[in-house]
């Protein structure tokens, strides 16, 4: 072979070669948008980070990640959502449903990755978990499906219950499925269900004055993203009230809440980062199906139960995926 046919060769090869070596040097830029704060749910990043190292997107090689978290009110989303899109990334996580209802507003080109919550259809966003069919895809929660579940442990929990507070403020997507579904619970556990809805912060007064002295055995805090940013408050009113609590996240029950049902939602943000993987190497979001858990975690708080007085039976200490002392 001589010498111009070797190098023709070689600089076939390496043409072939060039946007491979490209491609692995390429910095993806991907946004994260949570309601909630960063101190109570660092933990889902860092599952989201993990998910995403398992695929070979390291930060400060090929993956720049800017975060936002949202300590505030839900009307703050869309600000940041903007924010995050004057990087244009790539692709941006968000967390809630309603996180990524503010993405968005602002874009339906950017591939968005919902990592937990439930409503993409309702708000909009998809036309379908099977088939979204526009820039929104993830991973969603159960609505109100949990709802006869929440009540079932603590009537459980505490046998003699029989006026349940619900704590709401009525603006959560699936409100009135959700208070359809305690409704008809409640009339199989012949249960009374007190009425406590909230507009803002300052309202949580109204579990006092509507549970105290006796006015209700047990709190159902309804699921709704409000609260997360709340959780300190509904947790201390139920401790001062004596009140056994059931929640829809296990940050409240690692923070002192009694007892939680809830989707693995660490394991959510770690396969959400597949989605990511997916949509990088070419694949539309439309064209990928919103799933749902595979994993669920039930918590129970010892330490809360021995203040209250309640002994735990043995059928949640059997299911309990951790008891927390």
């Amino acid at each position: 072979m001589n010498n111009r046919r070797k190098l023709m060769i070689a600089l076939g090869a390496g043409a072939l070669a060039a946007p491979a070596r490209l491609l692995a040097q390429r910095v993806y830029r991907i946004a994260v948008l949570i309601h909630g704060t960063e101190r109570t749910l660092g933990a889902r990043l860092e599952a989201l980070r993990a998910g995403l190292r398992v695929l070979g997107y390291v930060e400060g090689k090929n993956l720049n990640l800017s975060v936002r978290w949202n300590e505030g009110g839900l009307e703050r989303l869309p600000d940041l959502a903007a924010e995050l899109l004057r990087d244009k990334p790539d692709v941006i996580v968000a967390s809630p449903v309603l996180s990524a209802a503010a993405a968005h507003k602002h874009t339906q080109t950017v591939p968005i990755v919902i990592a937990n919550g439930a409503g993409a259809v309702k708000v909009g966003l998809a036309q379908s978990l099977a088939r979204p069919g526009g820039n929104v895809t993830g991973f969603e929660n159960q609505g109100q499906e949990l709802t006869p579940k929440h009540i079932e442990l603590l009537k459980t929990l505490v046998p003699a219950m029989s006026r349940l507070g619900v704590l709401n403020t009525g603006k959560y997507l699936y409100h009135d499925e959700a208070w359809r579904a305690a409704a008809q619970t409640a009339k199989v556990l012949k249960l009374t269900l007190i009425d406590l809805r909230v507009e803002a912060l300052g309202d949580l007064a109204r579990i006092a004055s509507a549970c105290g002295k006796g006015g209700c055995d047990a709190l159902y805090v309804m699921t709704d993203p409000n609260f997360i940013n709340w959780r300190a408050q509904i947790i201390e009113q139920a401790a001062q009230l004596r009140l056994p609590a059931v929640y829809f996240q296990p940050e409240f029950t690692r923070e002192g809440g009694l007892i939680s049902y809830s989707p693995d939602i660490e394991d959510m943000f770690r396969r959400a980062a597949t989605h990511v993987d997916k949509i990088l190497k070419g694949a539309k979001p439309g064209d990928l199906p919103i799933e749902q858990p595979t994993k669920f975690e039930l918590l129970v708080n010892g330490k809360t139960a021995k203040a209250l007085g309640i002994k735990i039976p043995n059928e949640i200490l059997l299911r309990a995926d951790k008891v927390i002392e």
